[in-house]
């Protein structure tokens, strides 16, 4: 997800007064009272979709119910009927899954605004009812150790997204020509916002997902994975059927549709026996943005990024990226783009940069549990000062570095010791503490010794280039990268992680000098052990020491210039942000 501090980019949305045909001439005041009536009525109807979400939808992960603990997703089939022009849906979605215990009630999640028409389990009707924002199917009961299928088919208006992505819901927009322009965003509220699913990110369909989605055949609908079909109507409708082999988060199934052109270009990498397309879905007609925007600009990206990190992981597939009318979202072979062709001062485009890497941080390598979202966000937004160093120099790291340091609010831990929702994080935190402390993990672990560490944590091995397609996903806490950093730094590293993401407090580094010497030590930390360097400039010549942050005293002539630490290897309160800015 883009950080909570951007801008959104703007788009043309058009209310249900819109819709429809071109505005008469006024009716005669006896026609008054019954206008004024139908479009009381006409309002009330528009604003259905929009009541205040079930406490239950709005919330996605936390604590894994025991009913939906007892089973495991194997695969997802959805079967959506969208219409733009009334703003609603209707669906069928079967779930194949695993009984990991005897099964009296099947637990789904879905926004309880959509009315139910039929359920089944294993082919037999099943009775339902919604409870507490979930949805409880119930029939035969189903053995410990059995697959089961459970199929549900619903219609309604779904949630619309008052301020994508950060408010999650459907975004019905149109162009500038006034075409239907539609996609969903659904991260941090879940795939429960619009289909009947397991809403949590522990558990994704190892089979993945096929996603049949059926609009007014002027529209194209794109989503995840590789289009295996499409089929029209005499209703003047088109199915598109596309289809994922690979497991995939629940929320990442976004539905895009539009008056869609491809533009494409082919990618080889060192895994792929054929070229990897690389899929453009734009709205724009200018060629020439297009064409800087991919070719020139996200090409150098993805190159990047494999060089770095490794393999594009989904190389059986696609490289999607698709235009959006809002900012942008991190769907797995489909990010959304909404960010007006417009290169940022660091001579790339900083929102195409940061949803692509998520294709690492967060799809391939997925967090364990809404506590341990850093993972996702962190290495995503650090990866951005990593690029812009490699674009224009020294420069572009540190003006990034900055910036996250300073629009840090210190009012909570990055990673609670609690259960949390993604309700918990409110504030850039998770993405700029994160920052910082891969900055200062790398400074201490050294070039070769970090990167490894991040390889493992994405691929399972430090040596990427060796696998082949398909790539195994991998589920990680931060409990689970603190033990691979200590194993390859070859000390136990907890304390680095509970100093930096595991309290609110930026840490104070207390200097305190007299006429015998300098001394550094951690305030409230005292047990932790990063050497700190120091610049000693005397009679016009500088020396670079390194000085434990114990308490020690290094000895200094009183007539010397101190410099601590030159190059800002050590995350640290600097002065320049309060303790807590967001209460």
């Amino acid at each position: 997800m883009s950080q909570y501090g951007r801008a959104v980019g703007s788009f043309r949305r058009r209310s249900c007064s819109d819709e429809g045909e071109e505005a008469r001439p006024l009716f005669s005041a006896s026609w008054r009272f019954t206008l004024l009536s139908m479009l009381a009525v006409l309002l009330a109807n528009c604003s259905v979709s929009n009541t205040p979400l079930h406490p239950q939808t709005a919330i996605s992960d936390g604590m894994l119910s025991e009913r939906q603990a007892n089973y495991d997703v194997k695969h997802y089939r959805l079967e959506l009927q969208v219409y733009p022009a009334r703003k609603f849906l209707e669906g069928a979605v079967e779930m194949q899954a695993v009984a990991l215990d005897s099964l009296s009630v099947i637990e789904l999640d879905l926004d309880p605004r959509f009315e139910v028409l039929t359920a089944s389990i294993n082919n037999e009707s099943a009775q339902f009812r919604t409870q507490g924002g979930k949805l409880m199917l119930s029939g035969a009961v189903v053995a410990s150790g059995s697959e089961f299928e459970t199929r549900v088919s619903y219609r309604g208006r779904p949630y619309e997204a008052e301020n994508p992505p950060w408010d999650g819901g459907f975004v019905w927009a149109h162009t500038e020509s006034g075409e239907h322009w539609i996609a969903t965003a659904v991260q941090g509220r879940g795939c429960d916002l619009y289909w009947p699913c397991k809403d949590h990110i522990s558990d994704k369909p190892e089979r993945g997902a096929d996603m049949l989605i059926t609009v007014p055949s002027e529209l194209t609908a794109v989503m995840n994975g590789v289009l295996v079909s499409q089929s029209s109507n005499e209703e003047g409708r088109t199915t598109y059927h596309w289809s994922t082999k690979n497991p995939i988060s629940a929320y990442h199934l976004a539905v895009n549709i539009g008056p869609f052109r491809q533009y494409e270009l082919q990618h080889n990498n060192a895994l792929s026996s054929r070229a990897i397309p690389v899929t453009f879905y734009h709205i724009s007609d200018d060629l020439e943005k297009i064409e800087r925007l991919i070719k020139r600009d996200f090409m150098s990206q993805l190159e990047f990024f494999e060089r770095t990190l490794g393999p594009y992981p989904w190389g059986e597939e696609k490289v999607g990226i698709v235009e959006i009318p809002y900012l942008g979202m991190e769907h797995q072979t489909m990010n959304g783009y909404g960010n007006n062709f417009e290169l940022d001062p660091y001579g790339f485009d900083w929102l195409m940069q940061h949803e692509f890497s998520h294709e690492w941080f967060g799809n391939l390598m997925t967090q364990a549990e809404s506590a341990d979202f850093w993972l996702h966000e962190g290495f995503a937004n650090y990866m951005q000062p990593v690029y812009a160093q490699q674009v224009i120099g020294d420069a572009g790291y540190w003006s990034y570095m900055w910036d996250f340091y300073n629009g840090m609010t210190n009012c909570k831990a990055v990673v609670p010791d609690e259960d949390v929702t993604m309700d918990y994080f409110d504030s850039n935190d998770a993405y700029y503490k994160g920052s910082w402390t891969l900055h200062t993990l790398r400074g201490l672990m050294g070039e070769e010794t970090f990167w490894r560490s991040v390889r493992r944590l994405i691929y399972d091995t430090a040596d990427p280039w060796t696998l082949s397609y398909p790539i195994h996903p991998t589920r990680r806490s931060n409990g689970d990268f603190v033990a691979i950093a200590s194993e390859e730094y070859g000390q136990d590293l907890t304390w680095f992680f509970d100093m930096y993401l595991g309290q609110a407090a930026i840490p104070k580094l207390i200097q305190d000098r007299n006429d015998e010497g300098v001394s550094f030590s951690w305030a409230d930390n005292s047990a932790v052990e990063i050497d700190i360097p120091i610049l000693v400039t005397l009679d016009g010549s500088s020396t670079e020491y390194t000085v434990p942050s114990t308490g020690e005293r290094f000895s200094l002539p009183p007539t010397a210039l101190l410099q601590v630490d030159p190059r800002v290897t050590v995350f640290r309160d600097f002065g320049t942000t309060e303790a807590c800015v967001n209460n």
